[in-house]
């Protein structure tokens, strides 16, 4: 809640992002960490100490709210979603305004990968026909039984498959909004069985019969549970671009950041027959036999106007050495260079092969690229050198290596 985005703690980013909400009219910080009241009181805003003992962040705020006035209607952002839209927290609160008939309402965002189903720390939510939960897990739900078995039963494959199976997928956001008197007789249940194995306080609603009302985000929101997520929304706060993993909807625009960037800045290096043979079918090609590849991956740079302005992928080298991984390529569109984007997406690529335990990485550039100077700057060292053909002609090569990726 403390760590540094643009000059302040995160937790104010959350918090400003609930001041513009045009449903709220006071925004209050519950915490039990002093130094977390003393970083929202200096910045001139309302914070409450509260106990050490709660069991989840609805039994915190109703501490709180104990002391609001009846007829309250309160929303809990978690403090760990700098992210927020504020048009999300309206949409929220203006679904259970007009529902007498539920206890809460809550939100969600589409499920657009594999890899956000699949990820534990994503909470999937069912919605049934009348815009209530049905169920909350962190299993991927439903299962896609018909599309499963056309592929021996894997519903993993089935999604690689058919991608468009991903629309059958919720993921919940971690806003709630409650009414006062259903709060404070929420938080007074017993935790029940099916909450203390998921680790879930909403099923606790659930299991005791709450309507929960469940409405669409008006716009992706990052909650902070892992160091890649604080480096996802630092950067996407501060440069205004997130560098997120890679989506199959997405390959169509890297393919075109991938042949742009080669036309434009390799003119005059490349042979002219060469960059006007380069296309998008051949690109999606390349990328549709990597992604069989068990330890390959991609990061977009995706601009909130502009879309994808590059992107970086990697997996099991290639080349020649000892290496743990290869980055096969990394560009970024001429507009967006030398910004300081590239060196972002670069540390983002090597936090997330950190992860996977890779300790090395290697490349290969072109000995006559304009871009080899980037590669000096983050650290490389040429450790070989090789040859490629582009067209008819061939060109020299230099690979960089990476000994200690932990030093960039």
């Amino acid at each position: 809640m403390l760590l540094p985005i643009d000059g302040k703690p995160l937790i104010l980013h959350t918090l400003e992002r609930a001041l513009e909400a045009r449903s709220v009219d006071r925004v209050i910080v519950a915490t039990d960490d002093e130094r977390i009241r003393e970083a929202v009181s200096a910045a001139d805003c309302e914070a409450v100490m509260t106990s050490k003992n709660h069991r989840s962040g609805s039994d915190r705020i109703a501490e709180v709210a104990e002391k609001l006035p009846e007829g309250s209607v309160i929303a809990n952002v978690q403090g760990d979603e700098p992210t927020i839209s504020p048009q999300t927290i309206d949409r929220a609160v203006q679904a259970l305004l007009e529902d007498d008939t539920a206890d809460m309402s809550t939100s969600f965002e589409p499920i657009e990968s594999l890899g956000e189903l699949l990820n534990g720390n994503n909470v999937k939510v069912v919605v049934g026909g009348q815009g209530y939960a049905l169920h909350f897990s962190r299993s991927p739900m439903p299962w896609p039984r018909e599309a499963s078995l056309r592929y021996g039963g894997d519903p993993n494959q089935a999604i690689r498959e058919e991608p468009e199976l991903l629309s059958n997928y919720r993921k919940h956001t971690g806003l709630y909004v409650y009414r006062r008197d259903y709060l404070l007789k929420f938080t007074n249940l017993p935790q029940t069985r099916l909450e203390q194995y998921e680790m879930l306080e909403q099923l606790r609603a659930l299991e005791n019969g709450a309507r929960i009302k469940v409405v669409e985000s008006a716009g992706h929101s990052i909650g902070v549970d892992t160091r890649d997520d604080f480096f996802r929304v630092k950067d996407l706060i501060e440069t205004g671009v997130d560098f997120r993993p890679a989506r199959q909807s997405d390959m169509e625009r890297v393919a075109a950041v991938h042949v742009e960037s080669w036309q434009r800045s390799f003119a005059g290096i490349a042979p002219a027959d060469f960059l006007n043979g380069m296309s998008v079918e051949k690109r999606l090609e390349v990328y549709s036999q990597r992604q069989c590849e068990e330890e390959y991956a991609m990061i977009v740079a995706d601009h909130p106007t502009a879309g994808i302005i590059g992107f970086v992928d990697f997996g099991t080298p290639k080349l020649p050495g000892n290496f743990d991984a290869q980055i096969f390529s990394f560009y970024f569109l001429p507009g967006y260079q030398r910004k300081g984007l590239g060196s972002r997406l670069f540390r983002r690529c090597v936090e997330r092969m950190a992860i996977d335990g890779v300790c090395s990485l290697c490349l290969d550039s072109l000995e006559v690229s304009p871009y080899r100077t980037f590669y000096d700057k983050m650290g490389g060292k040429v450790v070989a050198r090789d040859a490629h053909k582009l067209g008819d002609e061939s060109f020299e090569t230099v690979i960089y290596g990476w000994d200690d990726i932990s030093k960039i």
